[in-house]
């Protein structure tokens, strides 16, 4: 077997080395194509959260009402809200999710109902430096959307949501 360059890609049907690129193995003919998208999507999710450029987070307090966190989540157009206290340290999260979920039967007491009943407490957060995988990691183990993004005092910093990384891993693979 011949070893593949650093920068290539080992054939997986006979794992002759082939340069960056190639289509197909110069050795045996295989398809490379495969391998390739493989070795960028593995690339990608070793790749810091900030690459994907996370939103500013729209934070509340905790005494914010129902009605003025749903007005928010429509007027800036985003899936959650951030909920904050202690000095803006982050104390839990209010998705769009929910709204469908929990808000049912309570919408005319939308004036006085605070977000912290509501709200999901103390959420997984990640740094902005952590990796991709560690975002989809939590998103499928644990069906979130949205993963908070905070400095290290817990102070909300940044949202990624899954339609970013999906965004970013497609754009990512149309170029290779």
């Amino acid at each position: 077997m011949t070893q593949a360059p650093t920068d290539g890609i080992e054939c997986p049907a006979c794992g002759h080395g082939n340069i960056s690129g190639t289509d197909t193995c110069d050795e045996c003919g295989a398809t490379l194509v495969v391998e390739a998208i493989q070795d960028q999507e593995s690339a990608a999710l070793q790749t810091s959260l900030l690459r994907l450029g996370p939103r500013h987070p729209e934070c509340v307090e905790m005494t914010a009402t129902l009605s003025e966190v749903i007005e928010k989540l429509q007027k800036r157009n985003v899936g959650c809200v951030l909920v904050t206290g202690n000095g803006e340290e982050l104390v839990g999260i209010f998705s769009e999710r929910d709204v469908l979920y929990r808000v049912a039967g309570l919408i005319d007491q939308a004036e006085s109902i605070p977000v912290e009943s509501l709200m999901t407490p103390r959420p997984s957060t990640l740094r902005p430096s952590d990796p991709i995988s560690h975002a989809l990691h939590l998103m499928a183990v644990h069906g979130f959307r949205h993963i908070p993004l905070v400095d290290d005092d817990g102070r909300p910093v940044g949202v990624v949501s899954l339609r970013d990384i999906v965004e970013f891993m497609s754009r990512g693979v149309e170029t290779a």
